[in-house]
Order: structure tokens, then C-alpha cells, then sequence
């Protein structure tokens, strides 16, 4: 081979090393034994990270090695399990409840539902709405754009449920065999992340390691429709669509990684975009967003720094948000 083949071929694999490399910038570390579950975006761009072991929502900035800023403390409480952003400017759904990573399973009657808002000194200010007895294990929650309408994906039980903000009626929305976690004991983890995008609602389930979707818009008092399976033997907690061409971006929990479904996928095994199973680059994902501003360039990720350390309780590392860019 000649010295020119040679140096071709090197150059060819800087490049490619280039175009699949993907930068990431990572935030400080929360307090050590913070569970990271969910996230949304502010206006500002800023990111509102709610913790499942301990009742805290912080918000943290979007740039590197920014600092987790305490929000807000619920008492009463061990956990938030979800956040979702209001139809409203800077308005907030959070869910709140008892959880044991030690059994995994929750306090049956301990979840409530509330609302966030920020005041003009940009203070949080906290309003309970409702509790949530009938939901066994609230976990992905949604508002539906243009409506008083959240919904909520009950990941022990397998149903995605709607809550109206205004009148505080609740009710089943979806329930079909997708959602179920397949198992009664250890691990249930059904319908975990839920998304409404392009005309279909998306949700993982996470005992049966799959994405899918149906036609919805959010409107239905209750949803009917056979699912199609887009995504499997992923070990997936939440997910994202890409509104403008149908891509899927997966945050795979136990797999550590950040998995990718390009559109038009069905049945597909995701591909690794970041991480892997003996990977450190991002320990147990949990949650995944858009950046503000940025829908299909920059997506935020939250780990968890490893989930076996909740269980265990010997703490190895904090949780972190990353800022993943993809272009």
C-alpha cells in the first residue's frame, strides 16, 4: 500500500470520527443520591430537573458545568416523579409521591399533582391541585397543547390516564397491552415516557423494551387504537420524536446510552448514538428534551449517574444534565 493510500485512509477515518462524534457538554453534579426522572424547558432555556429520592425540583442553566440551583422543597413528601410544562408561559405540572428503590414499588395513595409557577422576583410559587389516589405509579406526564389536558402514563398498572388541570377530573385515557409491564413482582416497569408528536402519541415501556405509537391527539376523552411497534429490545426509559422528520432519540437507562430510531422505522433495534452498556459517558439516562430552540440540533439528557446506587444506597456519583448536540 502506498504512502498516499495510506495517508487517504487515515484521513478518511479522522472524518468519519468527526461526523459521528457527538458534543457534549455536562453540568455539575446534583447532591450525591439525587434520581434524576424528568425534565422541562423554561423560556429562558433554562432546564427544571425534578429528583425521585428526594422531594426536590432544581433548575440549572443551559451552558457547561453549570451549577443544579434549588427551585423548590414539597413537603409531606419523598419524591417528584414528573414534570410537565404548561399550555402557559412559565407554568409547571409536577407529581409528587412515595417510592422505595429499595422494594421498587410505590406507596399505594401517596401520589398529588401540583402546580408551579414563578413570580416576579422569578421565586417558585407552589399550588397543590389534586390528589392522584386511582394512579398506582405516575411516571411520563405530558400537557396536550391548546387544552387544560395532561396526560399521564401509570407505569406499575400500564395505562396512560388524562387529568383536567381545571375541573381536577381524572380518567383512563389509553389502555391496551403495550402499556403493560408484563410481571407483577421485581422490576414493573410498564408505559414510562410518553410523547404527543405528528399526529401520534409515542410511549415506552420499559419491562418490554419497546417504543410505539398511535394515532392521537390528545383531545379524545378516551383513545382508541391498535399501536404500531416502532423500536424493541431497547432498555429504554423516556424518549423524544424530532417533529420535523419522525427520528426518535432514546434515553436507554440500563443500556447507558443514547439510542436513535430514524423515521419510518418499524420493529427497528435502536442504533447507540452515545454510551453503551460498559460505557461512563452517560450513566443511566432518564429523561430526554429538546433544547429551547433547537428541535432536532441539541437535545438534553438527564442521567442519573447509575441507577444501581439508589437500590444499594452506596453512592458512586451525582446526576448530571447534558447538553448532547447532534449537528
Amino acid at each position: 500500500m502506498t504512502i498516499s493510500r495510506i495517508a487517504c485512509l487515515w484521513l478518511l477515518a479522522v472524518v468519519l470520527v468527526y461526523v459521528n462524534a457527538l458534543r457534549v457538554e455536562k453540568s455539575q453534579e446534583f447532591p450525591l443520591g439525587s434520581e434524576i426522572e424528568n425534565l422541562a424547558v423554561r423560556p429562558s432555556g433554562s432546564i427544571l430537573a425534578v429528583v425521585y429520592t428526594f422531594p426536590r425540583v432544581y433548575e440549572v442553566a443551559p451552558v457547561a458545568n453549570a451549577e443544579p440551583k434549588l427551585v423548590h422543597t414539597f413537603e409531606n413528601t419523598n419524591g417528584v416523579s414528573s414534570i410537565a410544562k404548561s399550555p402557559n408561559s412559565d407554568e409547571y405540572f409536577l407529581i409528587t409521591g412515595n417510592f422505595s428503590f429499595q422494594t421498587l414499588s410505590p406507596t399505594p395513595g401517596s401520589y398529588a399533582i401540583h402546580k408551579l409557577s414563578f413570580d416576579k422576583c422569578d421565586k417558585s410559587v407552589v399550588k397543590q391541585l389534586a390528589s392522584l389516589d386511582a394512579i398506582s405509579q405516575p411516571n411520563g406526564m405530558i400537557a396536550v397543547p391548546g387544552t387544560p389536558y395532561v396526560l399521564i402514563a401509570d407505569t406499575r398498572e400500564g395505562f396512560i390516564y388524562r387529568f383536567d388541570t381545571q375541573t381536577f377530573q381524572l380518567g383512563v385515557y389509553y389502555d391496551d397491552p403495550l402499556l403493560k409491564p408484563g410481571t407483577t413482582s421485581g422490576v414493573v416497569f410498564g408505559v414510562n415516557g410518553i410523547k404527543l408528536s405528528r399526529g401520534y402519541l409515542y410511549f415506552s415501556n420499559t419491562n418490554q423494551q419497546l417504543v410505539a405509537r398511535v394515532k392521537a391527539s390528545g383531545n379524545e376523552d378516551v383513545l382508541h387504537g391498535t399501536p404500531e411497534i416502532v423500536a424493541t429490545q431497547t432498555p429504554i426509559d423516556d424518549l423524544i420524536v424530532n417533529k420535523y422528520n419522525g427520528d426518535i432519540y432514546l434515553a436507554e437507562l440500563s443500556g447507558n446510552a443514547l439510542g436513535f430510531v430514524p423515521r419510518g422505522a418499524n420493529t427497528t433495534v435502536p442504533e447507540t448514538l452515545l454510551g453503551g452498556i460498559n460505557s461512563t459517558a452517560i450513566l443511566a439516562p432518564t429523561s430526554v428534551v429538546w433544547a429551547k430552540g433547537a428541535e432536532g440540533r441539541t437535545l438534553i439528557v438527564s442521567e442519573t449517574g447509575g441507577f444501581e446506587q439508589f437500590v444499594t444506597h452506596n453512592y458512586t456519583g451525582g446526576g448530571r444534565i447534558n447538553i448532547i448536540h447532534l449537528e
